[in-house]
């Protein structure tokens, strides 16, 4: 699979006002470790951090021209541009531009032009953010294939959930190997969520990015809490549940056929054991509020194991529902 991942949630979810500039600092490691290729950022981050940590690199989300100023004090990888940010020809030290249109049928080679004219460093990307219809595996081909050759530059596509497809769009996209796809991390109404587009490759579709890493998906809930405060969820949790209550008739969406029993157990074993285990990582090593550490602790007194059978994680598919 080709497709890399751009974290969003910096610049689209509210930041608490008790958000701590390490804690953020740590949130962006962790999205790093987990197999985030980009965070994306805006002004409200920037302001909060001394420094960014590498890992990752960074997309500047410009919003106003006067902002342009912060890619001489860190160092950005591409700065993002919608068409309204074209108040004035804009100067942005030769950083390459990611060119955000909303979501269309049909992308037109004539729009990334008529941009580049407003610029002085030239566009590397084109983004598509919107809502998508549900489509078929063969028409999400269709759509990334006629996008890519509409123009010479790579496609990131940015689903958002209007009509409850943002997630299934990026399973399809990732599938018809689009070069880029922009997610939120955390359970969002707008925006897919990377953990369930990461945990539903690996569970319905069987199949995983090579740098997906659990324990990091879990540090980085675990981060994203403090960051984002009542504005965020516990979303590996909520995945959790998903699949208690619908382990036994999972089935993959485009197939039709049943989830193998043994893999989708293992699958929710697994991630509840690394959940637990990162969890009192952080009780032990960690400087979090005491308040969020009883929450925590809480958690990990509620959690047990033995709901399941560990046979049939090792033996062969059970034929009956579970109960």
């Amino acid at each position: 699979m080709k497709t890399i991942i751009t974290d969003n949630s910096l610049c689209t979810l509210p930041i608490s006002e008790n958000a701590h500039p390490t804690h953020i600092y740590k949130y962006i490691e962790a999205l790093g470790e987990m197999g985030v290729r980009y965070v994306e950022v805006d002004f409200r981050t920037i302001m909060k951090m001394t420094e960014l940590p590498d890992g990752v690199e960074y997309i500047l989300r410009l919003g106003d021209p006067m902002f342009a100023e912060l890619t001489e004090v860190f160092d950005f990888s591409y700065v993002l541009l919608t068409v309204q940010d074209f108040k004035e020809k804009l100067k942005l030290r030769n950083i390459p531009v990611i060119m955000e249109f909303p979501a269309v049928k049909k992308l037109s080679p004539q729009l990334l032009h008529l941009a580049q004219l407003q610029l002085d460093t030239p566009i590397t990307m084109a983004r598509l953010r919107g809502s998508f219809p549900m489509m078929t595996p063969e028409e999400a081909y269709r759509y990334i294939r006629n996008a890519k050759n509409a123009v010479a530059v790579p496609i990131d596509v940015c689903p958002m959930n209007k009509v409850r497809t943002a997630l299934d769009t990026a399973i399809k996209f990732s599938r018809a190997n689009v070069d880029s796809l922009t997610m939120c991390m955390g359970i969002s109404q707008n925006y897919a969520s990377i953990e369930e587009y990461l945990f539903t490759l690996m569970s319905v579709h069987e199949t995983l990015l090579k740098e997906y890493n659990m324990a990091a998906l879990c540090k980085a809930a675990v981060f994203h809490q403090l960051v984002f405060g009542k504005h965020s969820s516990d979303s590996i949790s909520y995945i959790m549940k998903l699949l208690d209550k619908d382990i036994a008739t999972l089935r993959n969406a485009d197939t039709g056929k049943r989830v193998p029993m043994k893999v989708a157990l293992k699958d929710s074993f697994a991630l509840k054991k690394n959940f637990v285990t990162a969890l009192q990582h952080f009780i032990e090593s960690e400087d979090i509020p005491d308040d969020f550490a009883y929450d925590i602790t809480d958690a990990i007194n509620k959690f047990d194991a033995s709901l399941y059978n560990t046979d049939l994680l090792y033996t062969g598919f059970s034929k009956e529902p579970l109960n």
